[in-house]
C-alpha cells in the first residue's frame, strides 16, 4: 500500500507535464474526471482507488493513457480519443466497485449520477486545468465459490437412458460430497464489460461446480436433475461444501470480486453464518451472491428475510434464472437486488421485435445491473449492446476474454 500512495504523489506533481509534453495535438485526446471524493468512506477505500487505477492499467499499456490520482482523491484518465470505446468498457467496472454508494443506488450510470465528466482537450483544456488546479489545493485528508445449476449445460443426449435420482440415492451422494475433495469439478466463468468492439474486460467470475461433471463420476447412470425438490436438497449440500472451501482459503485466487451460486436456507443457516465470520469485512463487498429465480419465489418472505441480512453484511445480491418472457413481470427495484442475469436464447429477437413495450421492461431493470448469460456467438452481444446491456456471460465470452489475454 505504501508503494500505491508514493505513486499517488509522483502523479500528482507530473499531470501538467505530461499534458504539454505527450499531448501536443490536444483535438486527439479527451480526459475523464472520476470525482471520487464525492462519495462516501467505503467508495474512497484504498482498497477502491488502487482496484479503480488498476482497471485502467490495460487501458495504458495498450493505447498509452495515463492515470492520476489526484491529492484529493478524485481521478483522472488522459486518453486517446480512439480506446473511447475500450474506455467505456473499463467505466463499467469501475460502476460495479462502487455501486454501492447511496449516490449510486438510483442512478443508471456513473455519468448520470454525476460520478464522471468528460472534457475534450482540443475545446475544453482551460476548464480541465481548473478542475486540475483545484484538485491539488484541497490537500483534506479523506481517508469491491459457487456452482453451475445451469440445466442447458447437460448432455441430454443420452438423458432418456438415465434413471431418476431417488431419496437413497440423494443420501449416498450426500455422504460422499460431504468427505470428498471435489476441486477437480471447479470451474470458473467470467462476467465480462463488453462495449462495441472493444476486447471484453473482466468484472468478476462466478465460481461453480460442475454438476455434470460430477454426475459422471458420481452417478453416472443418473439424471439428478430430473426431480427437482431432490436435485435442490442435493445443492444445498454443495453450498456448505463450497463455503467451507471458501472460508479455508483452499484456493489462494477467492479472495474477492467473484459470485457463488447459493440457495436461500444457505443464507438463514449457521453453516453460512461460520462463513460469514471467517472471512474479512473488505472481502464481502466483492462477492456477489447468486440466487435462483425459481428458489426466490418458492418461499418470498425467507427470500426477503436472507437478501437483508446479506446485504446488510456487506453482500451483493444477484437473480439467477430469468428468462426473457419473465423479465416484464420483474421489479429490479422492489426486489432490491443489485443485479440480475437474464437468460440469452434464439427467441430473445423475436420476442423484442414482437412485444413493443420490451425496452420498458429493460429501462425497468436498468441495462448497467443486467448480465446476459449464456451467451454463445457474437449475435448475442450485438443484440446486447442494442438494447444499452454491457454485462455478458457465456462461452463465447470466455473465448473472446482468453484470446484477448494471450495477444496482451
Amino acid at each position: 500500500m505504501a508503494e500505491y500512495q508514493e505513486r499517488e504523489i509522483r502523479q500528482e506533481n507530473g499531470i501538467f507535464d505530461y499534458l504539454n509534453k505527450f499531448c501536443t495535438n490536444r483535438s486527439a485526446f479527451k480526459v475523464l474526471y472520476i470525482n471520487l471524493h464525492d462519495l462516501g468512506e467505503n467508495a474512497r477505500s484504498q482498497q477502491n482507488k488502487k482496484a479503480i487505477v488498476d482497471v485502467f492499467m490495460p487501458l495504458v499499456k495498450k493505447s498509452a493513457a495515463k492515470v492520476f490520482v489526484l491529492p484529493n482523491e478524485d481521478i483522472l484518465i488522459i486518453f486517446n480519443k480512439t480506446a473511447q470505446d475500450e474506455l467505456s468498457s473499463s467505466l463499467v467496472r469501475v460502476y460495479f466497485i462502487l455501486q454501492s454508494d447511496d449516490k449510486l443506488k438510483n442512478a443508471e450510470s456513473l455519468e448520470n449520477a454525476g460520478i464522471i465528466v468528460f472534457y475534450d482537450l482540443g475545446t475544453e483544456y482551460t476548464d480541465v486545468s481548473k478542475r486540475i488546479v483545484a484538485a491539488c489545493q484541497k490537500k483534506q485528508e479523506q481517508s469491491f465459490l459457487g456452482r453451475e445449476r445451469d440445466m442447458s449445460f447437460f448432455n441430454t443426449s443420452n438423458k432418456r437412458f438415465r434413471r431418476e435420482l431417488t431419496p437413497d440415492m440423494l443420501a449416498k451422494v450426500q455422504k460422499i460430497i460431504s468427505v470428498a475433495d471435489f476441486s477437480s469439478f471447479i470451474r470458473r466463468q467470467a462476467i465480462c464489460a463488453i462495449i462495441g468492439k472493444s476486447a471484453p474486460q473482466r468484472v468478476f467470475e462466478e465460481v461453480f461446480v460442475s454438476i455434470p461433471d460430477m454426475r459422471d463420476s458420481l452417478l453416472p447412470e443418473v439424471e439428478i436433475t430430473a426431480n427437482p425438490w431432490l436435485f435442490l436438497a442435493l445443492t444445498e449440500t454443495l453450498d456448505k461444501r463450497v463455503l467451507e472451501i471458501i472460508s479455508r482459503h483452499d484456493d489462494g485466487a477467492l479472495i474477492g470480486n467473484f459470485s457463488v451460486n447459493i440457495n436461500v436456507s444457505t443464507i438463514l443457516s449457521d453453516d453460512f453464518l461460520r462463513f460469514d465470520d471467517s472471512i474479512n469485512g473488505a472481502m464481502r463487498q466483492s462477492i456477489v451472491l447468486e440466487l435462483q429465480l425459481v428458489d426466490i419465489f418458492s418461499d418470498i418472505r425467507s427470500f426477503i428475510l436472507a437478501k437483508i441480512f446479506a446485504k446488510t453484511r456487506g453482500y451483493k445480491i444477484c437473480i439467477d434464472g430469468i428468462t426473457v418472457d419473465k423479465l416484464k413481470y420483474l421489479n429490479r427495484t422492489n426486489l432490491d437486488c443489485d443485479l440480475m442475469k437474464v437468460v440469452w436464447h434464439p427467441s430473445f429477437v423475436d420476442i423484442i421485435n414482437e412485444d413493443k413495450h420490451f425496452m420498458d421492461y429493460v429501462n425497468k431493470a436498468e441495462r448497467a445491473k443486467i448480465i446476459l448469460c449464456r451467451i454463445d456467438d457474437a449475435n448475442a452481444v450485438e443484440v446486447g449492446n442494442s438494447l444499452g446491456i454491457n454485462l455478458y456471460q457465456g462461452r463465447y465470452v470466455q473465448r473472446l476474454l482468453n484470446a484477448s489475454n494471450t495477444k496482451r
